[in-house]
């Protein structure tokens, strides 16, 4: 399992990652076969590939130093599917962009994607927390790079199938 950070390009993009300080402006969850798990404004969903939801972004994608267990990427799939069809955080974002330092009870049960790809590295387990005691709803996409349990691994720009 790997986590990709997308440097976005539309306008939503930009703001994120003037905001945040970051070339980052989007976070998921990428297994070995290819399937991509990704808060989208459609809600947590579940992709065939990369290109789906990131085509043209350059996607940094990072990997845990020590390599997960094929347990752990099992839990970290089953987490991943818990998730799908959750609601998009819309309220949660601005909050995050505007710095809140609270998690309204609206925002409950409800996704960004630096949160979750920090709900599965909770998922995980002792050791396996990207960021430690950081609520996974303060975490923007350049969070999950400042770990220090992950590693860049490699960089991608996934094409559309024509």
């Amino acid at each position: 399992m790997r986590f990709g950070l997308v440097r976005g390009r539309s306008p939503v993009s930009g703001a994120i990652q003037w905001f945040t300080r970051s070339v980052y402006s989007h976070a998921n969850v990428v297994f070995r076969d290819g399937v991509v798990y990704e808060a989208e404004p459609q809600g947590f969903v579940r992709a065939a590939s990369l290109a789906v939801n990131n085509a043209g972004c350059v996607v940094d994608l990072l990997e845990y130093k020590d390599p997960l267990t094929e347990d752990e990427e099992i839990v970290a799939r089953a987490a991943c599917e818990t998730m799908v069809g959750e609601d998009y955080d819309y309220a949660m974002l601005v909050g995050f962009l505007g710095r809140f330092n609270f998690e309204p009870p609206a925002s409950r049960r409800k996704l960004f994607c630096s949160e979750a790809c920090m709900v599965v590295s909770l998922a995980l387990g002792p050791g396996r927390r990207l960021l430690e005691r950081v609520p996974p709803w303060k975490v923007p996409p350049e969070g999950i790079n400042l770990s220090p349990l992950l590693k860049w691994v490699e960089t991608v720009v996934p094409k559309t199938s024509a």
